[in-house]
């Protein structure tokens, strides 16, 4: 039976999703290993219950090439590394790597919340922001594998040669006590609507600037915030309109609708095709 595997890799956990003709497996999650060595063990541990996969999927936190990823400040034991080879010769399987941003947006186009569009940007705002672009119904992924880095985008912050300037602005980092707030937001506490208020208006100067730039069909709120877009989403609209371009405030801004699957479903969806 044809068997393809879809792996998603964060800063603190990994998951994995197999699909075979008859419907996907269970998800399994575990936190991600400390090491390279101990990384490759890892997964190979993780896909053991599947019989030489046809195709594995690897969706990561940051910058790869075809073959090993250049720039992954979560897990810094990575870069540079033979990462595809590597897992090749353990799993028995050909291995496609890609930017976590972009595999999600992938996920979104083909059964989430950008399906039937043709024009998309994701924002990924967790502890940082990431995301990835959506053109003519393929990931634009950009000359050197980074495209929809929205962190980088310009703002009044420090300079940092790691975390961008607008991924220091409006973060879900740069909000503190989030969970709290946005559950107070929700039973109606006023300065839990207000800090929110603002979150929202360091956040929609990001939006804003990719809404009128790009002149997407839609933008999605992913990460840990698409969660919170039922209280963050009304005042983040009204701060994008605020500084949007006429057409960019016509572009709706919507959370993703996978949530956390978001990645690894992309990463089964990689693993299934020799082009993406």
């Amino acid at each position: 039976m044809t068997t393809f595997v879809g792996i998603d890799v964060g800063g603190t956990s990994v998951r994995v999703l197999a699909a075979t003709p008859d419907g996907r497996g269970e998800l399994v999650t575990a936190p991600v290993a400390g090491s390279y060595d101990a990384f490759l063990t890892q997964v190979a541990g993780l896909c053991a219950g599947v019989v030489r996969p046809a195709g594995v999927g690897i969706g990561l936190p940051g910058t790869s090439g075809e073959d090993r990823p250049l720039f992954v400040p979560a897990l810094p034991w990575l870069e540079g590394r033979p990462l595809r080879e590597d897992l090749e010769t353990r799993l028995g399987a050909p291995v496609r790597l890609g930017l976590d941003g972009h595999l999600t947006l992938l996920a979104e186009a083909a059964e989430g919340a950008a399906k039937g569009v043709r024009s998309a940007v994701l924002l990924a705002v967790g502890t940082g922001i990431g995301g990835a672009l959506l053109i003519d119904g393929r990931i634009w992924r950009g000359v050197h594998g980074s495209a929809g880095s929205w962190g980088w985008l310009p703002a009044d912050v420090p300079d940092d040669p790691v975390h961008g300037p607008f991924e220091q602005a409006a973060s879900g980092t740069s909000l503190r006590d989030g969970p709290t707030l946005v559950a107070a937001a929700r039973e109606g506490d006023e300065r839990a609507c207000a800090a929110l208020d603002a979150y929202a208006a360091r956040l929609a100067r990001g939006v804003a600037a990719v809404a009128s730039t790009i002149d997407p069909e839609i933008i999605l709120i992913g990460g840990g915030l698409a969660d919170a877009m039922d209280v963050l989403g009304p005042p983040l609209q009204r701060h994008v309109t605020r500084f949007a371009s006429p057409d960019g405030r016509r572009v709706p801004v919507r959370p993703a609708a996978l949530g956390s699957r978001a990645g690894v479903v992309g990463a089964l969806l990689i693993a299934r095709t020799e082009e993406w």
